[in-house]
Formats: C-alpha cells, structure tokens, sequence
C-alpha cells in the first residue's frame, strides 16, 4: 500500500476564496465611510432628483388649473435653497415621504400638486411667497349609483 502524504494548509481555492471575501468586506467598509462622509451631498442629490422628476411629469402631463412655470419656478427656488443651505434630516425625510407619496402612482393631480407645493413650503417657509395656488383646490368626489 502506498502512503498519501499528508496536505500542509488549505487548498489554493480556499485561499483565493477567502482573499476575494475580505476585499469584498474592505469595499463595503469603504463605501459605508464614504456614504456617512458624503451623506449630506447625497440627500440633496437624492432631494433634487425627486423634485426634478415632479416637475418633469408636470412639464409632461400638465394638470388643468396648475400653472406650470409657477410650480417649476418655486421648485427651482426650493432646489437652490437646498444646495446652499444645511439640511435638516428629519424635515428632509418628511419632505421626502411626501414626494415619493405624491411621484409614487406616476400621474399627478391638482391635489398632488397642491401637496408639492405645501411640502416645499413646510421645509422652507420664505418659499411662500412664490406659491402660485393660494388656496387647497376641491378633491373630487367620487359617487357610486
């Protein structure tokens, strides 16, 4: 009978296996540094991005009784507010609630709109003043027969 010699460590797969899971590890380690660091930038980036995207769908689909340069000018004031001043988290996420509320069933409506407006408001209150709908419009009943 021959004699297998005995193997001294782990097999190269192993070896390499493990070496692919801490740079995998190290990466994620980066990245969560970078996104703590970088937090703020990314909520305005995020904030923007949503904010833009209303005012795309109103430039689209324009809701009757809105008007529309008046919404996206107030939206443009909203954004560079942001950029130039520190955000306050708990009020951005509020913001941000309402805005993927209101982007979430892609079609908008007076009422939407009107809540768009009102969360821009809420966030920053000088923006009151270039708020083109002065009052809440009707919702719209629905009746069954």
């Amino acid at each position: 009978m021959t004699e297998e010699p005995k193997r001294k460590g782990m097999s190269k797969g192993c070896l390499i296996g493990l070496i692919v899971l801490a740079v995998v590890i190290v990466l994620v380690v980066i990245a969560g540094i970078v996104c703590y660091s970088k937090r703020d930038e990314l909520m305005k980036f995020g904030m923007a991005t949503m904010v833009t995207g209303v005012k795309t769908e109103l430039a689209s689909n324009p809701v009757e009784g809105i008007d529309t340069v008046a919404v996206n000018a107030m939206a443009d004031a909203f954004i560079e507010k942001m950029n130039t001043s520190v955000l306050e988290p708990e009020k951005m996420a509020l913001f941000g609630q309402t805005v993927q509320g209101i982007i979430g069933d892609q079609v908008l409506d007076s009422a939407e709109v009107f809540m768009f407006i009102k969360a821009m408001v809420a966030y920053y209150p000088e923006l009151e003043e270039l708020m083109p709908i002065p009052e809440e419009p009707a919702v719209d009943s629905i009746t069954t027969e």
